[in-house]
């Protein structure tokens, strides 16, 4: 199971939801919670209460940005963009609420 949402990632890319979802989409949405899981150094995927909800958004934006990037590869999608950025801004925040889950512990050299 991805992060995000095939319905989302669609309306995003062609403006409606299509009757049966593409391939491309699933795809897509796959590679995008490869991609946030190894940028957080997640080793396994989160779920549920553990899933902070912001990764279904990051997700699509990045799987609408990969979609969009096939049918023009010349330059990155803005969705793209703003996906990588929303990841940056969840990594960078350390006052975020979600603090204090394993995966965003850090280390602190005592010396």
């Amino acid at each position: 199971m991805a992060y995000g949402s095939a319905t989302t990632v669609q309306e995003l890319v062609w403006g409606t939801a299509k009757a049966n979802t593409p391939a491309g989409v699933t795809s897509a949405l796959s590679s995008a919670t490869d991609y946030i899981n190894a940028k957080l150094n997640i080793r396994t995927e989160l779920t549920g209460d553990d899933k902070p909800t912001i990764f279904d958004n990051i997700a699509n934006q990045l799987a609408a940005g990969m979609l969009q990037e096939q049918r023009d590869p010349r330059q990155e999608s803005q969705r793209t963009v703003m996906g990588k950025a929303m990841l940056k801004d969840y990594m960078d925040d350390t006052t975020h609420k979600t603090r204090g889950e394993s995966y965003h512990m850090g280390y602190v050299d005592p010396n």
